[in-house]
């Protein structure tokens, strides 16, 4: 009997080492991008068959064989962290109202709404939940809004024990991030937004163009990847684009809709996936966020980038 409950907790170790590895695996993929391998981000999940921002949307996700997963988040009227996009539950609930007005207790007393607004058995979730549903497993989550309550994410990331499966993303310059968090943002994986030259932030900042502020960067803080906005195929950000590649860089970009990926989204790589989701690849891309994950694995897994 002894010998059988030695074994069950030896292999029960053997499949958390293995859970963790798998895990680990991915954030290599992530810090050390290579040319023949395409991460995925799913956006808000798995949103077509279960509401998005939800927790059986991000582990739909999972499943597919997405890398990671983007997640919206709003602030409560007591100051909890829940799962949603809109600054309102409308939408995406059987409720009403705005979040920062409500509370926590009063917004999981509604059901969410799936894609044809149609009510489901699904509770909005917080954070904390989410990141624990995901603790340990193989996936990454990209938290949008995050950095407008980065101290909050830090806090429940920290106690669930999730901070290494967390993206952020801001458009700060690195003299502005380093003085506001110090080294606290070297706990976390950091994506700085890379936008077109014509974007305010370059009005707002010492730095001219987008390529200045990527280099500023790269020489103060070694970010593991940026995400880059494109408007058109000949874009403002190339010589961003290029010192990002040379310097061995992860470099996001967005499928979602036209004028984030220079005219290739989603809707025209469905029927032409060579002429947009290639496009994006040959621009440089080693992270593609899309609608259509099932879609884009298939392509790449046709194109073999993604094992």
């Amino acid at each position: 009997m002894k010998k059988i409950i030695v074994l069950f907790f030896v292999l029960l170790s053997f499949f958390e080492i293995r859970a963790q590895n798998t895990l680990t695996e991915i954030r290599n993929r992530f810090f050390h991008p290579s040319s023949d391998y395409v991460m995925v981000v799913s956006h808000r999940g798995d949103w077509r068959n279960v509401p998005e921002n939800s927790i059986p949307a991000v582990m739909n996700a999972l499943k597919m064989g997405v890398e990671i997963v983007e997640i919206d988040i709003q602030k409560t009227k007591d100051n909890r962290l829940i799962v949603m996009h809109d600054k309102s539950i409308d939408r995406m609930t059987t409720g009403k109202g705005v979040i920062a007005t409500l509370p926590l207790d009063s917004i999981k007393k509604f059901f969410l709404k799936d894609v044809k607004g149609k009510p489901t058995n699904n509770r909005v979730a917080t954070l904390d939940e989410l990141m624990l549903a995901v603790k340990g497993k193989p996936l990454l989550v990209n938290v949008d809004k995050g950095w407008e309550n980065f101290y909050l994410v830090m806090d429940i990331t920290e106690k669930t024990g999730t901070t290494p499966q967390v993206i952020l993303k801001g458009n700060a310059p690195i003299g502005k991030l380093r003085e506001q968090y110090g080294k606290l943002i070297d706990k976390v994986i950091y994506m700085p937004m890379v936008w077109p030259a014509d974007y305010t932030i370059y009005e707002r900042e010492n730095y001219k163009t987008p390529y200045e502020y990527t280099k500023a960067f790269i020489d103060g803080y070694t970010p593991k990847g940026f995400e880059v906005i494109l408007k058109d195929e000949k874009s403002s950000v190339d010589d961003a684009l290029a010192l990002m590649k040379s310097k061995g860089i992860t470099i996001w970009i967005n499928a979602l809709w036209d004028d984030l990926c220079g005219g290739h989204a989603d809707n025209k790589a469905l029927k032409e996936p060579d002429a947009h989701w290639g496009w994006i690849i040959r621009k440089g891309a080693n992270i593609i966020q899309t609608d259509y994950p099932i879609e884009l694995i298939k392509y790449l897994k046709e194109k073999g980038l993604h094992k």
